[in-house]
């Protein structure tokens, strides 16, 4: 089957993680999936042997881990065509730790052998600072924001990528004029900021902080001017009671 490439995936300490893979199979009654798991402690305590041990966690749907709670199975069955159906398969950890660390596989046997793979990495957490950010009613011009984004991981030696988006565009360094992005670490943090300058009305609106596949969003408002709408409606009630006072002198 070749040399597995796991795509990384990183997951949130104490949130919920989903794996999925979906195989395309002729019969559904005659599909068989295994999901497999195994940590650095496998890896290493048989790397002797070149046979690193994968422990078995799901086949099908039924558990091969019963002690273990945290871990559930789901299936889905897509028909595609009148000779072949779309099979997926989602494993849930729930409430991850530094424990569910390592790589994960899943595998399906019939008719032939395919399986894809994750490589699970738990970071303590990701922030985006400030939380909020309103644009006062009277700026004109050029306006600045400044925003954070603040990934903490206990482990030493790793990296991280982490990515911005504005209303759904990324930003990096060649795609807008008007976005710079400086990164800065720590020995257990990892800083990515954001400093944006344009108009106000540009600026505004939903920003994503990624590492993939997590996201923290913030949304940047523009203020309402209550002041300007409150002279709008005088200056509305004072012509509607001019009019109304020269039409009872008429």
């Amino acid at each position: 089957t070749g040399r597995l490439q796991p795509k990384r995936v990183t997951a949130e300490h104490g949130s919920d993680l989903s794996l999925s893979c979906t195989f395309q199979e002729e019969d559904s009654d005659k599909t068989i999936v295994q999901w497999l798991y195994q940590n650095l402690t496998d890896f290493h305590s048989n790397s002797r042997t070149h046979k690193p041990y994968w422990r078995p966690l799901f086949l099908n749907a039924q558990s091969l881990t019963p002690t273990e709670t945290r871990y559930s199975i789901q299936q889905k069955v897509q028909q595609i065509n009148d000779s072949s159906i779309a099979y997926s398969t989602i494993l849930t950890l729930a409430k991850v730790t530094d424990s569910d660390e390592g790589l994960y596989m899943c595998k399906s046997l019939s008719p032939k052998t395919i399986q894809m793979a994750y490589q699970v990495r738990v970071i303590q957490s990701l922030d985006i600072n400030p939380k909020q950010v309103i644009i006062p009613a009277d700026e004109s011009g050029q306006y600045s924001i400044r925003l954070s984004c603040i990934l903490t991981d206990h482990h030493t030696g790793r990296r991280h990528e982490i990515h911005w988006w504005h209303n759904n565009k990324r930003l990096g360094a060649n795609s807008n004029r008007h976005a710079r992005i400086t990164k800065n670490s720590t020995q257990h943090s990892f800083i990515s900021t954001l400093f944006y300058t344009g108009e106000p009305a540009h600026i505004a609106g939903s920003y994503v902080c990624e590492s993939d596949p997590l996201r923290k969003y913030i949304s940047v408002e523009l203020e309402s001017n209550k002041s300007s709408d409150l002279i709008v409606s005088s200056c509305l009630f004072l012509a509607l009671g001019i009019s109304f006072s020269r039409f009872l002198f008429l």
